[in-house]
């Protein structure tokens, strides 16, 4: 059930964490928040967890394309890769160049190898502002 909308320009709380009461304007919840995250499983391409997110493509061994249930505003937005694994040592990066409104890429490789590897528990997010 829906009880309309609400407005605001600054959220008051009562700070529950610090013990005073702590005030935040509304653009920094807008502009600060995480848009889409993406929790890849064990074999890198599952998907275990994510917000925001339509579909990951598997383009071969270690490069995945996520695709937004809402796109971007634009392709400047930021980009926070990480592997949970730490049995090996990985590399995980994204490439900007393919970065569109709608998608971005995960990229993994072996850094004792430098071979391109399928990471496990591979995780990334996107903040920016929402079309």
């Amino acid at each position: 059930m829906a009880f309309g909308n609400l407005k605001f320009d600054t959220l008051t709380t009562s700070g529950q964490i610090h013990g005073s009461e702590v005030s935040i304007d509304a653009d920094y919840i807008n502009h600060g928040s995480t848009k889409h995250w993406v929790l890849l499983g064990s074999s890198g391409t599952s998907v275990t967890d994510s917000f925001n997110n339509t579909s990951v493509a598997d383009n071969g061994t270690g490069d995945y394309t996520l695709t937004r249930t809402n796109n971007m505003a634009n392709a400047t937005f930021c980009v926070n890769v990480t592997s949970g694994s730490h049995g090996t040592s990985y590399n995980v990066a994204t490439d900007t160049a393919t970065q569109t409104t709608a998608v971005f890429d995960i990229r993994g490789a072996n850094a004792t190898e430098g071979a391109t590897a399928d990471i496990p528990n591979t995780n990334g997010l996107v903040l920016g502002d929402l079309a």
